[in-house]
C-alpha cells in the first residue's frame, strides 16, 4: 500500500462519500410538513421509519449515509424493504414534531463523520435540529451533547405524558 493509499484509507475509511445531510435535512422537513409536522415515525426501528423518505423525498445515495454503499441500501428499497440498522448509516431520533424543542437533534452520522465522508480533525460531527438548524458538534463536546439531549427528551416525555 502505498502512503497515498494509506492517507485516503485513514482520512476516509469508508470511503469519500457525499450522502448529503443537508438534503436529508431538507427532505424530512418537507416529509413532516406534509404530515402534519410529523417526522417519519411508527415503523419497526429508527432506520426503518427514515425509509418512509423513499422514494418521494430522498433516494438512497442520501438513506444510505456515508458508511453503507449505497448500492446495498439502493437494492434493499428498491426490493420493498425497510432500513436496517445495517443498511443506513444515519443515526435518526425517531418521534419528534415540527413543534418540539428545537434544541433536539434530528439526525446525525453513525461514525461521526464529516461532509464528505472524511474523519475529521476533531472527531465531531454534523448534527441536524428538529428547526432544520445545523451544527458542528465537536469530539470532545460530544459526551455533554449527548447528555443534554438525554435531558432534553427527558423533559419531553414529562411534558408529553
Amino acid at each position: 500500500m502505498t502512503a497515498r493509499q494509506v492517507y485516503v484509507w485513514h482520512r476516509y475509511p469508508y470511503g469519500p462519500s457525499h450522502s448529503c445531510d443537508k438534503q436529508l435535512m431538507l427532505a424530512l422537513d418537507q416529509y413532516a410538513k406534509d404530515h402534519g409536522g410529523t417526522y417519519p415515525a411508527g415503523e419497526v426501528s429508527a432506520e426503518a421509519s427514515l425509509s418512509l423518505l423513499y422514494p418521494k423525498y430522498a433516494d438512497a445515495s442520501v438513506l444510505c449515509g456515508k458508511i453503507v454503499p449505497v448500492k446495498v441500501t439502493q437494492a434493499r428499497l428498491a426490493s420493498g424493504k425497510l432500513l436496517t440498522p445495517e443498511t443506513c448509516g444515519w443515526h435518526y431520533v425517531e418521534g419528534l414534531t415540527l413543534s418540539d424543542d428545537k434544541r433536539l437533534a434530528l439526525l446525525w452520522d453513525k461514525a461521526r463523520l464529516g461532509h464528505n465522508g472524511e474523519r475529521t480533525s476533531d472527531g465531531g460531527t454534523a448534527v441536524l435540529f428538529v428547526d432544520m438548524g445545523y451544527e458542528q458538534v465537536t469530539g470532545s463536546e460530544w459526551d455533554g451533547f449527548l447528555a443534554e439531549q438525554a435531558a432534553l427528551h427527558a423533559a419531553r416525555k414529562s411534558y408529553v405524558e
